[in-house]
C-alpha cells in the first residue's frame, strides 16, 4: 500500500504536458503596421488550430515598435528585446539573419532551434499546414543538426 502511495504521490508531481515545450515554434517575425503580416498571421493561426495542443507553439517577435516614425533608440530597444526572446527560444541567429524582415515566420525545432521550414504571405493556410505537418516530423523523427529538409524555401538572409 504505501508503493501505490508513493507512486501517486510522485505522478502529481511530474511536469504536466500543457507545460512542456511544443514539438515545433514558429517563429514569426511580425508588426502591427506590416501589411504582408496581416495577411500571413491568420493563416499561421489557422494552420496551427489544426495541430494537436502543445505540439506546435508561435512565438511572435513584434517589432511594431520599430516601425519608421521610431526614434533610432525606440528601434535599438525594439531590436534588443527581440534578440533577447529569440535567444530564450535558441534562435537568436535567425535575428541576426532575418531582423528588421517582418511577414516572415520559420519553425524551428524544440530542441535545438534548428530551421525547418519558412511561410510568406502568399502560402495558404492548406499550404502552411502540410509544411508543418512534414517539419514536426522532421522534429520528431530527424537526427538533430540533420533536419533542415524543407530549408531551401527560406528566403536569403538580407545582404547587409
Amino acid at each position: 500500500m504505501r508503493y501505490i502511495v508513493s507512486l501517486f504521490a510522485s505522478l502529481l508531481y511530474l511536469p504536466s504536458a500543457l507545460s512542456a515545450e511544443p514539438t515545433i515554434k514558429i517563429i514569426n517575425f511580425t508588426a502591427d503596421w506590416c501589411p504582408n503580416c496581416q495577411i500571413l498571421n491568420p493563416r499561421l493561426d489557422e494552420a496551427i488550430s489544426g495541430f494537436a495542443t502543445g505540439s506546435v507553439a508561435r512565438v511572435a517577435l513584434d517589432t511594431t515598435g520599430a516601425g519608421r516614425s521610431a526614434s533610432p533608440l525606440e528601434r535599438a530597444a525594439v531590436r534588443t528585446e527581440a534578440l533577447e526572446q529569440a535567444t530564450h527560444h535558441q534562435v537568436a541567429y535567425l535575428c541576426n539573419q532575418y531582423g528588421g524582415i517582418t511577414g516572415l515566420a520559420v519553425a524551428v525545432s524544440s530542441d535545438t532551434g534548428e530551421r525547418l521550414a519558412c511561410f510568406m504571405r502568399p502560402m495558404t493556410a492548406d499550404d502552411i499546414e502540410a509544411r508543418l505537418r512534414l517539419s514536426l516530423q522532421l522534429a520528431e523523427h530527424g537526427k538533430p543538426g540533420q533536419r533542415g529538409a524543407l530549408d531551401q524555401h527560406c528566403p536569403e538572409p538580407p545582404r547587409g
